[in-house]
């Protein structure tokens, strides 16, 4: 009897409880707790509006329904999820750059190709080419699949050669042949954390520093990526591999902590996170599986993955 006081007391701050479930409006209406559950939820529309107009009289905004665009990213929401792309700027900067019937290419960049700095190369304008990559980087918002290839070409931006032009303007091949690709984002999720981290050993032949590249899942919804080059340089592929994992590492806490923050609990959080490691290949696969054209569903790569 102490124990259920002691509940009673506590669920009281909380929630109304009913002893009962209604089966018509009129047990509703002979029953407190539900007609103070129903007060509860008309307050909940008063404080909106509220809180709109307090907005509107202190800024210049209006109310203009569901979100569809915001800052570049078209959103399309549905009942089962949010897809967000870019189409629309990605066919604004293939038109810019005046590449709309340049052919196609299916990966961003060739697997054999290394950029180097070339000191006795072909000089190009350094204002276009930054304004390539720069446009190529806001649209890596959406699009992580060109985010490696993108970061690799900007490193190039202070003294560029045609070969980099080359390299870029393959880039934007490949975004044409993708204009409609982006991020699903499914209702049917769970709050598991884990990550898939890829190393690439050496790439860098100037420095033969390697780059990690780390995706970052909530459930089934990729939520935050990464490519960067690592400050070290490591003396074999096993050393590259762990210091990608170890920053991955480091962002899934910072992710559990601040999830933490907002309500959630991780009681078996080591057993929630996983850290998963990848060839440069798979990662390719796995990128490919989350981004994909408007309206398509979920590969089957995905669901065989996420089950």
């Amino acid at each position: 009897m102490v124990t259920r006081i002691r509940y009673v007391n506590l669920v009281q701050f909380v929630c109304f409880t009913s002893s009962f479930e209604p089966k018509n409006v009129k047990e509703v209406l002979s029953d407190e707790s539900w007609i103070k559950a129903m007060q509860e939820e008309l307050e909940k529309f008063t404080r909106n509006e509220e809180f709109v107009k307090q907005m509107t009289d202190e800024f210049e905004m209006s109310m203009v329904g569901e979100l569809n665009y915001f800052l570049g990213l078209q959103v399309k929401q549905s009942e089962d999820g949010t897809f967000i792309s870019q189409s629309k700027y990605a066919k604004n900067l293939i038109k810019k750059f005046g590449m709309e019937s340049a052919k196609h290419a299916n990966i961003p960049m060739g697997t054999t190709v290394k950029l180097t700095k070339e000191e006795n190369g072909v000089k190009v304008d350094p204002t276009l080419y930054r304004s390539m990559t720069g446009s190529l980087m806001y649209l890596t918002a959406s699009r992580l699949d060109i985010s490696y290839s993108v970061g690799v070409c900007a490193r190039y931006q202070g003294n560029p050669m045609e070969s980099h032009v080359t390299a870029v303007k393959r880039i934007i091949r490949y975004v044409n042949d993708t204009q409609e690709y982006g991020i699903w984002y499914s209702n049917e999720t769970n709050s598991n954390l884990f990550c898939f981290s890829v190393a690439d050993w050496a790439g860098n032949t100037d420095d033969r520093k390697s780059t990690s590249g780390g995706c970052f899942y909530m459930g089934n919804n990729l939520v935050s990526w990464h490519s960067k080059k690592q400050n070290s340089i490591s003396l074999s592929t096993v050393e590259a591999e762990y210091i990608a994992a170890g920053s991955c590492c480091t962002q899934l806490l910072w992710m559990k902590q601040m999830m933490t923050d907002y309500g959630f609990c991780y009681p078996r959080f080591f057993q929630d996170v996983r850290i998963h490691t990848l060839s440069l290949w798979a990662a390719f696969r796995r990128v490919k599986a989350q981004i994909r054209p408007s309206g398509q569903r979920e590969s089957k790569y995905w669901q065989s993955k996420s089950r």
